[in-house]
């Protein structure tokens, strides 16, 4: 299945939802007042936005793109960090000096946990067992213990800290240090400052890149561009303009593109990581402050998935199996239409003919149609153009009863559509498949000649490839059971009848007795 991949940037008491890969607006939820910085639910399923001028936090569905729930919390609330299950919240309230523990599941605050002065942002170390504030009004971080919700050490940094990131190797905290321009770079083991990052002026946010260790990203809101840090050197190797006071950013899940949030001049641009350049830039409604990006639902919904975090269920699996699948990178619909589509009746019946039916197999690309590309405004996207043709067998009947069957194609379905298709290595290729189903969509017309019909074809286009999944596995298949024979029917069909066993007496045979829901 390839699941939705949406950003969800927050604007004036509003959050609008984007489609990460195609850049359209999906919708516009109202939330509260001069909502801040949310934060995605690792399973995806839903999207806690603070509302800083409401006190509160809301609570968005992904799937259905509505407020599921508004939990108020402490005054004027900023950032939100989620642990790994998706299951307890932490929310800066800056007001307040506090962080509110939420419980997700009920939608309730159960901790409230002292910090230090103006606490405006929040993540959880890798493994889930710390969780870090920075105090923008102390000068320091407050680590936390999710187990028992206290502070057990409090860090100090440099001026006015404000983002935090955690390595993907999680042996480093990067603290942003708005008032000295820079990143303070602390061990997570010992607490101690490894290093200082200098960046742009008024540095906000930072992000990590979820695919490639190397890489973070910070908003450097009053250069107006974004300083690219490397996790290995500690230096910034790139700075890549944006546009203007930038604050929020993230990075996609395939650690493609950084998403940035423009306060100044109402806009979203969109960073290649590969090429640290600016891939695309949006106009919004009004300014937007911070954004959060990711897939929508779970990766493994819809079906009925292993629960990883469920002892018993992990105790069944037996070992892991690497197994080589063909994975759907990229699918689209598209329907084609022929109203009048004729075909020569057969020579040798006597008319009038009748209509008996019209089958349609599956299309197929023809060979030597295919023509791939690439599209250099858009990374990984290319311009895909091939051609479809769609046999049919149609059968009628003449005048006397005798059937006859005319096969042949409908006319080719030339395509000329945008996928997803990016470069690959030669070793490497993706196929282009394409998937039909084809109706007749009106009775047909009959002249002396031809048989008339207006035809209908669902046509998805996917573009897949072969790639080696690890998964977990309960052991080999059982032995399966015997076969069924099927069985000889009794000259005397009184056999079976008499047979209490196989003509059991019916349940049916009295009308129901009583009113009942089975």
């Amino acid at each position: 299945m390839l699941f939705e991949t949406h950003a969800w940037v927050t604007l004036d008491n509003a959050v609008a939802i984007y489609n990460v890969y195609s850049d359209v607006l999906v919708a516009t939820i109202p939330v509260g007042v001069a909502p801040a910085f949310p934060q995605r639910t690792p399973d995806g399923i839903k999207v806690l936005v603070p509302n800083f001028g409401s006190n509160t936090v809301s609570v968005l569905c992904t799937a259905e793109n509505l407020v599921l729930a508004t939990i108020p919390v402490g005054l004027a609330p900023t950032s939100v960090a989620i642990d790994p299950t998706s299951t307890t919240a932490y929310v800066t309230n800056s007001g307040s000096g506090t962080v509110s523990v939420i419980s997700i599941p009920t939608a309730s605050v159960v901790s409230t946990i002292t910090v230090g002065s103006g606490p405006v942002d929040v993540t959880i170390a890798r493994d889930g067992s710390r969780v870090y504030v920075s105090n923008g009004g102390s000068n320091s971080v407050s680590v936390i213990n999710p187990l028992t919700n206290t502070v057990i050490t409090t860090v100090p940094v440099g001026t006015s800290p404000n983002g935090l990131a955690v390595s993907l190797d999680n042996t480093k905290l990067f603290v942003v240090n708005s008032g000295d321009n820079n990143v303070s770079v602390i061990s997570i083991a010992t607490n101690a400052l490894l290093s200082l990052i200098p960046v742009g002026s008024n540095p906000k946010k930072i992000a990590a890149n979820p695919v490639n260790p190397l890489f973070m990203y910070v908003t450097n809101f009053s250069s107006n561009s974004v300083s690219v840090l490397s996790t290995a050197g500690l230096n910034v190797v790139t700075t890549v303009p944006v546009g203007i006071n930038p604050l929020g950013l993230e990075v996609t899940g395939d650690g493609t593109q950084v998403w940035v949030a423009n306060e100044g001049d109402s806009s979203i641009s969109i960073i290649n990581t590969l090429t640290n350049t600016i891939a695309a830039a949006l106009p919004t409604s009004f300014p937007p402050r911070g954004v959060t990006v990711g897939r929508v639902g779970s990766a493994l919904s819809p079906s009925d998935p292993i629960d990883l975090t469920d002892p018993y269920q992990l105790e069944e699996i037996t070992e892991s199996v690497c197994i080589i699948v063909e994975k759907v990178y990229a699918s689209c619909q598209q329907r084609e239409c022929f109203p009048a589509f004729t075909v020569a009746l057969p020579t040798g019946g006597v008319p009038p003919f009748t209509f008996v039916s019209m089958t349609f197999g599956t299309g197929v690309i023809l060979p030597g149609s295919v023509v791939i590309t690439p599209i250099p405004a858009r990374p990984n996207f290319s311009r895909v153009q091939f051609t479809i043709q769609i046999p049919y067998v149609l059968t009628l009947r003449d005048s006397t009863g005798t059937l006859f069957t005319v096969t042949g194609n409908l006319p080719d379905i030339n395509k000329d559509i945008v996928m997803y298709f990016p470069p690959t290595r030669p070793e490497f290729d993706f196929n282009l498949r394409v998937e039909t189903r084809t109706e007749v969509l009106t009775s047909p017309l009959f002249t002396t000649t031809s048989i008339q019909l207006a035809i209908g074809s669902f046509v998805i286009s996917k573009v897949t490839g072969l790639v080696q999944l690890l998964v977990p596995a309960f052991g080999f298949c059982p032995e399966p059971p015997f076969c069924e024979e099927f069985p000889d029917i009794p000259e005397n069909p009184c056999i079976n009848f008499f047979d209490i066993t196989l003509t059991p007496f019916p349940s049916d045979f009295f009308p129901p007795q009583q009113d009942t829901c089975q």
